[in-house]
């Protein structure tokens, strides 16, 4: 089955900024959307069951129409009808209600928060388990204030004191909270190694974001980094430049997949058959690259190797 898309990532600077309830409404539809797919029915199964007015609504509901406000018990009955009662289900779907009807704290950064962006923070912070491989740039939950903002200046070249360029990283690292409570998600990165040898910023920047991700993939229990070798896609290849595979607390809660493509945007998927095929490739791609501590010694070896060359 095609592959069913959320939303399309706007280009910098775009018009489709954070509005009202639009991006958790949308997440919320996702969550539906997926349910309803692993329970095989279709919209005129779920209006005779009773759980919804029409079939029109549903789709509403489903797409995070903007002319509707999501109704808890409507929510909830549709959770019951997909199967999905349980209480951690249930906790996630009112706590996406409540969302839609709440500010969170990004709405005070919509110039630079687009709705893309928002969806991706409301599923990170809802999420057990996030699996993300990266084969353009360190994954920004993992970044560095100085590698942030190396990328960050790219769309200012010349106005390195751009107000845009201090508020984008201060939403990056507010989003990389989402790590740190106890409760926080289990979070697996898969960087390619090109990624970890690219100057990006130069030679110090480089230094310190790969020392970074050295303390976190040696001393973190919840946070575990591969490096997938330049010689390892001659056993497997990534489906993309990008994707991520979340889980949910609820026992049978459906996946998601966000997916990025170069220079094509990025896309939600929610279909099974593709969330099982990205899932599928994550493990491959974690099955083949580095173990930790093969990880921490490639590492080290890069960060000698972007030592401040001696003078000469």
């Amino acid at each position: 089955m095609a592959a069913r898309v959320l939303d399309p990532v706007p280009d910098e600077g775009a018009e489709d900024r954070l509005s009202g309830v639009a991006p958790p409404a949308r997440v919320l539809g996702l969550r539906l959307s997926a349910m309803r797919a692993a329970a095989n029915l279709l919209g005129k199964d779920v209006v005779a069951a009773g759980a919804i007015s029409s079939a029109s609504m549903l789709s509403r509901y489903e797409t995070g129409s903007r002319d509707v406000k999501p109704d808890l018990a409507t929510v909830l009955r549709l959770a019951e009808l997909y199967g999905h009662a349980d209480k951690e289900s249930l906790r996630t779907l009112t706590r996406l209600v409540d969302d839609t009807q709440q500010r969170r704290w990004w709405t005070d950064y919509s110039d630079v928060v687009d709705a893309s962006l928002s969806q991706l923070m409301i599923v990170e912070s809802a999420a057990k388990e996030i699996r993300t491989y990266s084969g353009s740039l360190v994954p920004g939950l993992l970044q560095t204030p100085e590698y942030a903002r190396a990328i960050m200046r790219v769309p200012y070249t010349g106005r390195p004191d751009h107000p845009a360029i201090k508020r984008r990283w201060e939403v990056r690292r507010r989003r990389q909270e989402v790590l740190e409570p106890p409760d926080a998600p289990d979070y697996s990165a898969v960087i390619a190694e090109s990624v970890l040898r690219a100057w990006v910023g130069g030679r110090k920047v480089m230094r310190g974001q790969l020392r970074h991700l050295f303390n976190l993939a040696e001393n973190s229990d919840r946070v575990h980094i591969r490096i997938f070798t330049d010689r390892a896609w001659e056993k497997v290849c990534p489906l993309t430049v990008a994707m991520t595979v979340f889980k949910f607390p609820a026992p049978g809660d459906p996946d998601l997949v966000y997916r990025e493509g170069m220079n094509s945007g990025g896309a939600w998927l929610s279909e099974a058959a593709d969330v099982d095929l990205h899932a599928a490739s994550m493990l491959e791609l974690i099955q083949h690259s580095l173990g930790k501590e093969e990880t921490l010694t490639l590492l080290d070896r890069l960060i000698t190797g972007f030592a401040d060359a001696p003078p000469g």
